[in-house]
Order: structure tokens, then C-alpha cells, then sequence
């Protein structure tokens, strides 16, 4: 946890920020505690350290949630789709079920919506990673110390 002052300060205020994110990411009949529980996962793995962090994290979390949320949503398609074939052949009644609802025009759009979360989420972690990578002024960072700028030093012309 937290040793810093800053940091007791800062992590107090997770729960408020977290319970927001959550009345916006988590559908009713959906588990707020399992998106808390998820986005906890994030911070914990990923550290943030000032707000923008915090924000790439929460983007990462929202998305990866909206993502499983999909993968539901598939599945009970597919489910359904499986248990309107006529009985037979377990196989055979899932490629045809498959067959079926690649003709229809939500199952397309689900697939789009998912490689826009998924695109969502790597562009998410990406920006993280480089802004932690970042030498940028005035701010601490996580793997180095910053050294001011010195003037250059100008090489004396030569041949005059």
C-alpha cells in the first residue's frame, strides 16, 4: 500500500472515484463489485502515480470489462442460435447454428464492438507505457531520476 502521505491521501479517494467509474461502465443486473474488483486488479498491476496514469487505467478497465460483456452477449447468441437446430449431431448443430448467425446483421456488430474495445484497450495501455517512458520536465519518473538540461557546448570552428 501507500507510504507517503500523498499516497494514503490519494488512495483514500480511490473508493469515490472507483464507484463512479462503475455507475458508468456497469450495466444493471451487472456486478459493480466485479468491475471494482477488476479495475483494482489494473491499479494494482499497473501502479498509476497522478491522475493521467489513472485515467489510461480506468480506460483499460472499462474496455476490458465491455469486452467480457460481449463475450456474454455472444454466448447467449450462440446458445440460442444451438438450441433452435433440430437435434442431432452436437457438431453439426453448432456449425450450423455458427452459419446462421453470421447472416444476421448483430452478430456482425457485435464482433465490431468488440475489436473497437479490444483496439480501445491496447491503445489505452500503449499511451500508458509512454508516458512512463517519458522524460517529461518537471515530472518525477518512475524509472529515473531527471537531470536538468545543461547548455550545450559549442565546438570551436575549425580551420580558422
Amino acid at each position: 500500500g501507500p507510504r507517503s502521505q500523498w499516497g494514503k491521501a490519494r488512495s483514500s479517494q480511490n473508493a469515490i472515484r472507483h464507484g463512479l467509474l462503475a455507475k458508468c461502465v456497469v450495466m444493471a443486473g451487472e456486478s459493480s463489485q466485479g468491475f471494482d474488483a477488476m479495475l483494482q486488479q489494473h491499479v494494482a498491476r499497473f501502479a498509476p502515480v497522478d491522475g493521467v496514469d489513472q485515467g489510461y487505467i480506468e480506460e483499460m478497465a472499462a474496455a476490458s470489462w465491455r469486452i467480457r460483456r460481449s463475450w456474454a452477449m455472444e454466448t447467449r447468441l450462440f446458445d440460442d442460435a444451438v438450441a433452435a437446430q433440430p437435434p442431432g449431431d452436437e457438431r453439426g448443430r453448432m456449425a450450423d447454428a455458427l452459419g446462421r448467425l453470421a447472416l444476421r446483421p448483430e452478430f456482425a456488430l457485435l464482433h465490431r464492438y468488440e475489436t473497437r474495445l479490444h483496439l480501445t484497450y491496447q491503445r489505452a495501455l500503449h499511451n500508458f507505457l509512454i508516458v512512463r517512458q517519458a522524460c517529461i520536465p518537471n515530472e518525477p519518473s518512475p524509472t529515473f531520476e531527471h537531470q536538468p538540461l545543461s547548455p550545450p557546448v559549442l565546438a570551436e570552428p575549425s580551420g580558422l
